[in-house]
């Protein structure tokens, strides 16, 4: 869990990261290329995704999507699904 929380925390970061420098890239002269999912993923494998059965397949859908927008829900959910529970004990009274 703790890994979990740790990894998602690392995720919310980097998508922090990726916003800035696509707001520094929108904030500059001329034609505005966003960082896309499809190239992190090519920075990561070392090789371009390979296209689903479906010409509009989800990969393909997210891989075109600017990548703070899909790194940064994955570790929302990893820490929300990763935190501690609490746990709550009730103390009965003998009758």
């Amino acid at each position: 869990m703790v890994a979990g929380r740790i990894l998602g925390w690392v995720l919310i970061a980097v998508a922090l990261l990726l916003a800035s420098g696509d707001a520094v890239l929108a904030l500059g002269p001329g034609d505005h290329a966003g960082i896309m999912t499809g190239d992190i993923w090519m920075l990561l494998a070392g090789r371009a995704a390979l296209p689903g059965p479906m010409p509009e397949s989800i990969g393909a859908m997210l891989l075109s999507w600017p990548a703070w927008a899909a790194i940064g829900p994955a570790g929302i959910a990893l820490v929300a699904i990763c935190r501690p529970r609490r746990r709550r004990f009730r103390f009965r009274r003998p009758a």
